[in-house]
């Protein structure tokens, strides 16, 4: 085979992918050079692709201004993604809360052990919801700990929030150990429920404590410097966050069709929570879990997006 007939070696397009990559500004390569180059493994280096290349770094040389914006908004769209599904996921577990106090009456533990349909429901709501909350850590603790550092560094528009939700989690941590001293030391008698106003009390503690600290953080990741890497991380984590909620929401919808099915004198009695119907606790559960399940599906989908069109 002639010369002229042959294909340039790998070791050669390499070379030439990275001078055209170090044509581009320093802030671009250090953002997008390796997935760049990544890029260009994949799918190689024709003609064409060479001079797109090329052209795209004469535009990031005589727009540099856009690519830097371009750069923010990205990495704003993906910030929002993962705040939208904490916030989803927020409200979320107080309605998950309300689904495991009406599932631990003993009424409930024995239609599950009865019938297996209820049972397995039951399981695939526990173990959603695991995988969320492990989601949720891998994309809150980077995150979280890249704030914190940078508070302690001396960014001072962090302190605020940070101290907000610092007070949150004592404030929850409190309200739950006052909670358990008082139902020690004052037992409610068998066949006997806590008051109204003292449940709601109770109720609304824990409540503003969660409201409070989710507030806090999502002030405290806004203010925050966060890399595109980062983000694109949390960004596909909160999107199993959001496959979870969806499960554990269809779950729970099959929980309540089931016990209506196997159990119709169970559904339609007062056994929800605090003796309300349990019908309408479960209704009332499903409503928040589809509203918050929306929210997390869509500010995901969002992020989702972004990262694809800016990895293209």
């Amino acid at each position: 085979m002639s010369g002229a007939g042959r294909r340039p070696r790998p070791a050669v397009l390499a070379r030439l992918a990275a001078v055209l990559v170090g044509l581009y500004p320093r802030s671009w390569r250090e953002r997008y050079g390796d997935e760049l180059l990544g890029w260009v493994d994949e799918g190689g280096l024709g003609p064409l692709r060479a001079l797109d290349l090329a052209r795209g770094a004469a535009d990031a040389r005589l727009h540099a201004d856009l690519v830097e914006e371009g750069s923010i908004r990205m990495g704003e769209r993906l910030r929002g993604s993962v705040l939208g599904v904490l916030c989803g996921y927020a409200a979320f577990v107080v309605a998950g809360a309300g689904y495991q106090k009406l599932t631990e009456y003993e009424d409930f533990t024995e239609a599950a052990r009865r019938h297996a349909a209820l049972g397995a429901a039951f399981w695939v709501v526990v173990v959603a919801s695991v995988v969320a909350l492990g989601a949720m850590v891998a994309a809150g603790a980077p995150i979280g700990l890249a704030v914190v550092r940078q508070a302690l560094a001396g960014r001072r528009a962090l302190w605020g929030p940070l101290g907000l939700v610092a007070a949150a989690v004592l404030w929850f941590a409190a309200t739950l150990a006052l909670l358990a001293w008082h139902a020690h030391a004052s037992p409610v008698p068998a066949g006997r429920m806590a008051s109204a106003a003292e449940v709601s009390g109770w109720t609304a503690s824990l409540l503003l404590a969660v409201a409070a600290g989710v507030a806090g953080a999502v002030t405290a990741v806004r203010r925050g410097e966060l890399g595109l890497g980062m983000l694109r991380f949390g960004t596909v984590a909160v999107a199993v966050v959001a496959a979870a909620m969806v499960v554990i929401l269809a779950a729970t919808v099959t929980w309540g069709m089931v016990l209506r099915s196997v159990d119709p004198a169970l559904f339609h009695s007062h056994e929800g929570v605090r003796a309300s119907s349990t019908a309408g606790s479960w209704v009332a559960i499903v409503a928040l879990m589809a509203a918050s399940s929306a929210l997390a599906v869509w500010a995901s989908g969002r992020g989702l997006a972004r990262g694809r069109r800016a990895g293209g």
